[in-house]
């Protein structure tokens, strides 16, 4: 075969296959999954609710499995303080918003995030 027609080949079979490997989950990283609990505390708030926390919720219940028993403490935990965070209110309020708006779509919107979470790397080190 002509190199060309190798190289046609090829890049056909990646492009069919590239469809399979965009719809296969990311796994999250423990530091990840506490991130993302804490942000469906966020978008399930009563003060800072969204319709995108359904979309949380089913990235949360298909990262369980696999973990140890400490990181669902420190999810719940974050989770939890992230709801009471965002009802609370006050002067916290458009951090969590930002929070919400970016971190939080991040994990829905690609299925994961690179960042590490910051919040939730400074809480666990505790």
């Amino acid at each position: 075969m002509r190199p060309l027609t190798v190289a046609a080949l090829i890049a056909i079979a990646c492009a069919a296959g590239a469809p399979a490997l965009a719809e296969q989950p990311t796994h999250l990283n423990d530091v990840q999954f506490v991130e993302a609990n804490r942000c469906l505390g966020l978008m399930t708030s009563k003060a800072l609710g969204t319709p995108d926390a359904a979309a949380m919720a089913q990235l949360v219940k298909s990262q369980t499995g696999g973990r140890i028993g400490y990181v669902y403490d420190r999810a719940d935990q974050a989770r939890d303080d992230a709801q009471r965070e965002a009802n609370r209110g006050g002067s916290q309020g458009p951090r969590l918003v930002a929070e919400r708006d970016g971190l939080c779509h991040s994990f829905i919107g690609s299925g994961t995030s690179e960042a590490s979470g910051s919040h939730a790397a400074s809480q666990m080190m505790r």
